[in-house]
């Protein structure tokens, strides 16, 4: 069993049911969800110890939030109450062409508020094997930031691994510029980096390469995508770079694609095709995977096709984490028939 703790915002989610909007919903389905929450709780399901670092409030909601992180084994240990509120979010699931939406309302939530010096932070890293966090949380204030610069900092002197999933969530930055620019020291301190954008990568004119060789999804120019991973990795020195592909149509119908670059080398699943019950939270399934794959050193395709196993199954799942033990995965990795188990 591997140590993983990861530091994040623990967000109550707000969605109308049966595909209706916001303005028709009468009532509103909750449920907990946020992004390294998570990754942290699919982790707890694979078979790993877990914890987060966060903040709730000393009222009825933290303790709804309290027993939801009970549920999902997820250790306490990290934290803390203090004044404020429960970040929330609303979903409004999307259909056909009419496509999904969130609004996020997380202003003066006792996480968006906390800083450094308010966690009991001693010893944090002892017998840990991993630590991760998003570009979420580093965008949510100055203070989280600092939070999220020192823990990284903290954890790779202590010789923990650190993951970073970059996360681009545009209402929470002034531009994709200014997110290049915060991110790129962050992606410094990782080991492994979720995602291509949002990172400064400049060339010697001063111009983003991936700008210059106009790199975007679905990757299909192999040549300009190799020239990215190259000068990510040679100027940020990582272990290795995960991310995905989605291209939706009208229907629910998705393909779906992962890639790995790891030691020059840029591994790849083969396209799955599937059908979307909810969408939220599968990029933070494929990070599971990715973390799951590597704590137990497992080879660089192997780790892939774990982590493409737990982003498509997550796609059939209703709600913000993925509900996916061992045996599924070691299912959609031997196709198993998808007839009734008995």
């Amino acid at each position: 069993m591997k140590k993983i703790i990861g530091l994040g915002e623990i967000l109550l989610r707000l969605s109308p049911p049966n595909y209706q909007t916001i303005v028709q919903a009468s009532h509103l389905e909750c449920q907990f969800g946020g992004s390294e929450l998570n990754v942290l709780a699919t982790l707890a399901q694979l078979g790993h110890a877990t914890s987060l670092i966060s903040a709730i409030p000393d009222t009825e909601v933290g303790k709804m939030a309290e027993h939801f992180l009970f549920a999902r084994q997820i250790c306490q240990d990290y934290i803390i109450k203090r004044a404020g509120r429960l970040g929330l979010y609303y979903y409004q699931k999307g259909f056909s062409v009419r496509a999904s939406q969130v609004i996020y309302d997380r202003d003066f939530s006792s996480f968006s508020q906390s800083r450094y010096k308010d966690y009991p932070l001693e010893g944090v890293f002892d017998q840990v094997d991993w630590f991760h966090v998003s570009g979420i949380t580093a965008a949510l204030n100055e203070e989280t930031y600092e939070l999220t610069y020192r823990l990284m900092s903290l954890a790779r002197e202590k010789g923990v691994k650190v993951s970073l999933d970059l996360n681009y969530r545009a209402s929470l930055w002034t531009s994709f510029q200014e997110a290049r620019e915060r991110l790129a020291p962050l992606v410094q301190l990782a080991n492994v980096c979720i995602g291509l954008e949002p990172i400064l990568l400049l060339d010697e004119q001063g111009r983003d390469l991936k700008d210059v060789v106009q790199l975007k999804r679905p990757y299909q120019d192999r040549a300009a995508l190799l020239t990215v991973l190259e000068a990510l990795n040679e100027r940020y020195q990582l272990d290795a770079i995960a991310f995905t592909q989605r291209e939706m149509g009208y229907s629910n119908e998705y393909q779906l694609k992962a890639f790995l670059y790891q030691e020059g080398i840029l591994y790849e699943t083969e396209t799955e095709t599937i059908q979307v019950l909810d969408r939220v939270g599968t990029g933070d399934a494929f990070t599971a995977g990715i973390i799951h794959g590597c704590v137990k050193g497992l080879a660089s395709q192997t780790v892939l096709e774990i982590a493409m196993a737990s982003f498509v199954f997550k796609h059939t799942i209703e709600g913000d984490v993925n509900v996916i033990t061992p045996s599924d995965i070691e299912g959609l990795l031997a196709h198993d028939s998808h007839e009734i188990k008995r």
